[in-house]
């Protein structure tokens, strides 16, 4: 059942935007947990206060109910079938967590905004520390080496704040695109340690953050982020050979695909061809991933990307571009290669391994960025 409590005005002031309301003890990040969605339901853990940035004007939702909520036009929206103007923050009463939404808990505060095309975002904002231990449970396995812990809570945090741009309604997405954050459900003490043991670290190249991207599984060598997505690559970033993700379980992978199925592939890039002759590596990169494949048919020779082919069958099949061996096999072909992930910077599964054999975090920082400096941001 749907509550909702009749609206007071305020007689406090309220920020006129998201970016004046962090908390004045570091640096704030905000995350789009949803976007593009027409409405959604949230629940409450606590009592939260909706309140319209603009007006001011105050409403009370109650303790452990839902509420649906949805888009109406470009500046309005509906919250348990009261008209509310865009943007909304809940504010909640107590200061802990405070919403449920898509399953996950948030304890910064929400931000629901309309966007184009009839949908709606919302935005969590919260101090960079807060969020890094919503990250860590996902990126890494809560129970992994404390030191590789460490190693991902330095690099999530300079990936996020580098990303932090002020002219964007939002810094980060939630998801794999960017780095994934599940808010606060998936936090345990060892990832407030490895958090607060870091606290304010980041990596630096001559005085500036760079992107610490970070990966799976290298498969051996990792990759420079100028192969990986063209353009020029830092010292950091360049890629470094990698003996110490040799054991995991990601490290090879093999995938078939039909010849029907790949010749539909080239065939939705503007080839005429009837039959596929056969499927080769035609160009590596420096660490040995595949940048092209080249298909000889019936219509001459085809050159794509090996990332297209990434891409059309699914970064879960086909898990790295550091493809190692194409062979016919029955009525397609199988595709050999090791690794997971685009490849660049750190190798998660390498920095376990690490800190399995007793290197600490800022070990393993040096070796998949070389040239970067761990300073403090505080």
């Amino acid at each position: 059942m749907l509550r909702f409590l009749v609206s007071v005005l305020l007689s406090l002031s309220f920020p006129a935007s998201a970016a004046d309301s962090g908390d004045g003890n570091g640096a704030v990040i905000r995350v789009a947990i949803a976007r593009n969605t027409p409405r959604f339901t949230l629940k409450t853990s606590n009592r939260v206060y909706a309140i319209e940035i603009r007006t001011g004007q105050k409403y009370m939702l109650l303790e452990n109910s839902s509420y649906e909520i949805r888009y109406i036009d470009p500046s309005r929206l509906a919250l348990a079938g009261t008209t509310l103007e865009s943007p909304v923050k809940l504010l909640s009463s107590d200061g802990g967590e405070k919403v449920k939404l898509n399953g996950r808990f948030y304890k910064g505060d929400i931000f629901i905004k309309t966007a184009p095309v009839e949908k709606l975002e919302v935005i969590e904002q919260l101090s960079i520390e807060d969020y890094l231990c919503g990250v860590l449970g996902v990126e890494m396995s809560p129970d992994w080496p404390l030191e590789a812990l460490k190693a991902q809570a330095v690099a999530s945090r300079t990936y996020a704040l580098k990303n932090i741009n002020p002219k964007k309604d939002y810094d980060l997405t939630d998801g794999a695109e960017m780095q994934v954050y599940s808010g606060a459900a998936a936090v345990n003490s060892r990832i407030i340690k490895a958090v607060n043991s870091t606290r304010g670290e980041v990596l630096t190249y001559k005085r500036k953050l760079i992107t610490a991207f970070f990966h799976a599984c290298c498969g051996g060598h990792t990759t420079s982020a100028g192969a990986a997505w063209s353009g020029a690559s830092i010292k950091p970033l360049a890629g470094v050979r990698d003996p110490f993700c040799s054991n995991s379980r990601h490290f090879r992978w093999d995938f078939y695909i039909t010849a029907r199925d790949l010749l539909a592939f080239i065939q939705k890039r503007g080839s005429t061809a009837l039959k596929i002759k056969g499927v080769r590596i035609y160009k590596k990169d420096r660490s040995g991933r595949a940048r092209t494949l080249r298909f000889t048919t019936d219509a001459g020779s085809v050159t794509v990307p090996a990332s297209d082919l990434r891409k059309r069958f699914g970064a879960s099949d086909i898990r790295s571009t550091f493809i190692t061996r194409v062979t016919r096999a029955g009525g397609g072909y199988k595709f050999k290669g090791k690794g997971w992930g685009h490849g660049v910077g750190m190798c998660q599964d390498g920095a376990r391994q690490m800190a399995l054999n007793g290197k600490n975090y800022k070990r393993i920082l040096k070796h998949y960025y070389p040239g970067a400096a761990i300073d403090d941001v505080k």
